[in-house]
């Protein structure tokens, strides 16, 4: 009975709210020093790196705010070697100062690739297997024989290149293909050229 009548007395109660703000007060004071701790609102937009140079980012004043890790190498032929593909966080994401980027670039040195056998394959299909190795068709010498059609040879670099050759991602291959018996009869002794 006497701790009910304590409980609803004067004094317990102003202890209890004196206790009650103090506590507030304190929670404020900790999330203040804390989001000036983390800097919560000091942040920077990330720029775009994507096709620029590596050595451009990395040693440019103005990107000082950030650090620069090359986690991946992919190898592209369309792309210039050293540049960046992708990053992370994205364009225009908002991040704090320092803060670690990490970028995928084109790889310095091109992949291998085994030469295919382009021999007695139409010229659809030459193209088809061409691709899929991560090379690309140049020209098309036509040239006489009974088969239309079909690749007679394959070149690398001007010269007669054998299947299973290693030879570099996005290199230009260039293929002889058959004109078939009635170009045969017609051009006997001529070469025609042609760009894909």
């Amino acid at each position: 009975m006497n701790f009910l009548r304590f409980l609803f007395s004067g004094r317990f109660l102003k202890h209890f709210l004196i206790a009650i703000g103090i506590t507030v007060i304190l929670i404020w004071i900790t999330l203040q020093g804390l989001s000036w701790y983390t800097k919560h609102d000091d942040y920077i937009v990330v720029p775009d790196f994507r096709g620029r140079y590596l050595q451009e980012v990395a040693g440019n004043p103005e990107f000082r705010n950030y650090q620069f890790s090359v986690i991946d190498s992919i190898f592209d032929a369309d792309k210039p070697q050293g540049s960046v593909l992708t990053q992370d966080p994205f364009p225009g994401a908002k991040v704090k100062k320092n803060r670690m980027v990490y970028l995928t670039i084109t790889s310095m040195v091109a992949e291998k690739t085994p030469m295919p056998d382009l021999r007695d394959l139409t010229l659809r299909q030459a193209q088809t297997m061409v691709e899929a190795a991560g090379l690309k068709l140049g020209k098309i010498l036509y040239i006489p024989s009974f088969d239309a059609d079909a690749v007679q040879n394959q070149y690398f670099e001007g010269q007669p290149v054998k299947p299973g050759t290693m030879i570099s991602k996005g290199s230009v291959i260039t293929v002889s293909v058959g004109m078939g018996a009635k170009g045969n009869e017609e051009q006997p002794d001529t070469l025609r050229s042609e760009e894909p």
